[in-house]
């Protein structure tokens, strides 16, 4: 069976799944949704040329919160694949590689103001003006960045994070979603 290089998104229970997934589509890139508990010998069958790690409903420092497999971890590293997660998978990311993700003094649900940190000059933002509006849906928050990446923004008392580096240097991750809904 012939299997196309494919971006795989690794679904966390999010809302917005489907929507990443026409998203990147658009971009006339072939995508797949899979469980976040996919197994690494699943992946492996395929040609992937990077991972989203979507949102989900989730804590990740819950009894019973959805992880990927260690399995899966090492292949992202082994085959230097880039990652970037979005929302819990942002927090997933953080929690996985050294970081730390608390509880919120909030819930957020809705529109936030999203500021660039001084000195940003990350390939997320280019084209984005210093401050924009975005899509903000959890109640955690990032209180320690893994060694390794930088924050690049903030909004309220919540940090979102992108372009940092995991063994090679090619995962980021970020946390809000795209306004655009249609």
């Amino acid at each position: 069976m012939f299997y196309s290089p494919q971006v795989a998104i690794l679904d966390f229970g999010s809302q917005y799944s489907h929507l990443i997934a026409r998203r990147v589509r658009e971009l006339h890139v072939y995508c797949e949704l899979y469980s976040c508990l996919v197994d690494a010998k699943e992946l492996e069958e395929h040609e992937i040329i990077a991972i989203i790690l979507s949102g989900g409903p989730n804590s990740v420092y819950e009894e019973g919160a959805p992880h990927v497999s260690k399995e899966v971890w090492e292949m992202i590293a082994t085959k230097n694949i880039p990652v970037l997660g979005i929302c819990y998978g942002m927090q997933e990311m953080a929690h996985v590689l050294g970081g730390a993700v608390v509880p919120g003094l909030k819930h957020e649900y809705g529109k936030a103001v999203a500021r660039r940190t001084e000195g940003c000059n990350s390939v997320l933002f280019q084209d984005m003006p210093e401050e924009f509006t975005m899509w903000m849906s959890h109640g955690d928050k990032l209180s320690k960045v893994p060694e390794g990446f930088k924050a690049v923004g903030k909004f309220f008392d919540f940090y979102w994070n992108g372009t940092g580096s995991f063994l090679v240097g090619r995962t980021t991750h970020t946390d809000f979603h795209s306004r655009e809904t249609q």
